[in-house]
């Protein structure tokens, strides 16, 4: 369903000739138009976290009823989508814009399609959400990161059209740049103490237990055992159960179909006892899931199968980065090479009495935290 529609007009000192970006909103997913769908498609293949089917498998198995699509689209004036910006409410009554993510995200973004004025659609974007009525008393963004520059065009956008942005640190990302690197070149990198413990292990564990390894890539590699499996080893090991079980296996369902799942499994015995769930797009690993059964803690099964896995990325898959996700675990800084920060932004209105409370309310906080460390 189109909710509303906006015109971005040529600014007077632009030149004549210059584009009309449009807006328009969409309060489902079928609604899309094609060419919405044809951007999401095209920047999955290198960002996850950016298809339609991410968000599709996200708000139908892990955000609940409650929570309404709300998917802004920037066209061309002629109809041909250039950004599309994926957010949500949770009912009419709430003047809260949320980008549409939880704790399963990994990254969000407003989705830009290759050549558009980033700049420029992002301008549009923010203008129109400043221009609906009744207003927003915020625009509430998780998981971004600093290295996106569309992220940081949409919040210099968002700052010129009335809303005062206040960042707050989330997560911190761990990642690997490895291009053209191959497994032997990048473990011997590796500190010793991994080195020898990964190895030391191994040799111990496949002295006790008749070991398999198996990657779940492809429809015929019976993905629905190796879900399963993963939920095992999951259920078995230090980690709370899943808040919303139909999730992954939705998620596992969906990757597959683009070649994008790489769920590596490791038996002991045919029991599983380590999984890790990984997402491969071109050029880029992310470390989503992963877990073993603490009964086979002290063999370091997560770490041997962690091997396997870093090997089937650099060299089978070749790519350019390895993420591993959120978190400062210390374990990550001995695979990984580099982090940066995960971070949130609240954009509260400034022409709104709500907004602007919250901006005191911020503003206060802050001031507190300053006296308290001085």
């Amino acid at each position: 369903m189109l909710a509303a529609c906006y015109i971005a007009r040529p600014k007077k000192h632009e030149p004549e000739g210059h584009p009309t970006l449009r807006v328009a909103v969409y309060s489902s997913f079928d609604s899309l138009p094609e060419s919405a769908r044809l951007l999401c498609v095209a920047a999955g293949r290198d960002r996850w976290f950016e298809s339609l089917d991410w968000f599709q498998c996200l708000h139908a198995t892990a955000l609940g009823p409650q929570v309404e699509p709300r998917i802004y689209v920037v066209d061309d004036g002629a109809g041909a989508a250039l950004a599309c910006f994926f957010g949500c409410t949770r009912g009419p009554r709430d003047r809260e814009l949320a980008s549409m993510g939880n704790y399963y995200t990994m990254e969000f973004s407003p989705i830009v399609g290759a050549g558009a004025d980033v700049p420029g659609v992002c301008t549009a974007l923010a203008a129109h959400i400043a221009a609906e009525r009744p207003r927003w008393h915020t625009v509430r963004l998780d998981y971004l990161k600093e290295s996106n520059r569309t992220t940081q065009a949409l919040l210099e956008a968002l700052d010129r059209s009335g809303f005062r942005t206040l960042r707050h640190h989330q997560y911190e990302n761990w990642y690997l740049d490895c291009p053209g690197t191959t497994f032997d070149e990048y473990f011997a990198s590796r500190p010793s103490r991994l080195r020898n413990t990964v190895e030391r292990k191994g040799r111990k564990l496949q002295k006790a237990h008749q070991v398999e390894f198996i990657l779940y890539r492809h429809a015929s590699d019976d993905i629905e055992r190796g879900v399963r499996d993963y939920v095992s080893v999951y259920n078995s090991s230090w980690k709370q159960p899943e808040p919303h079980p139909g999730f992954m296996p939705e998620l596992a369902r969906r990757l597959v179909i683009h070649d994008c799942l790489r769920l590596g499994v490791l038996y002991a015995d045919g029991k599983p006892v380590a999984a890790q769930f990984w997402i491969t797009t071109d050029g880029e690993a992310c470390i989503y899931k992963l877990a073993y059964d603490e009964k086979f803690a002290e063999l370091s099964v997560g770490a041997v199968l962690s091997r396997e896995m870093f090997r089937q990325a650099l060299d089978v898959d070749r790519v350019r980065r390895i993420d591993y996700g959120m978190g400062s675990e210390s374990y990550k800084r001995e695979w990984m090479s580099a982090s940066q920060e995960i971070f949130g932004v609240r954009a509260h209105s400034r022409r709104t009495a709500s907004g602007l409370a919250r901006i005191l309310v911020a503003s206060l906080r802050t001031a507190a935290k300053r006296l308290t460390a001085a």
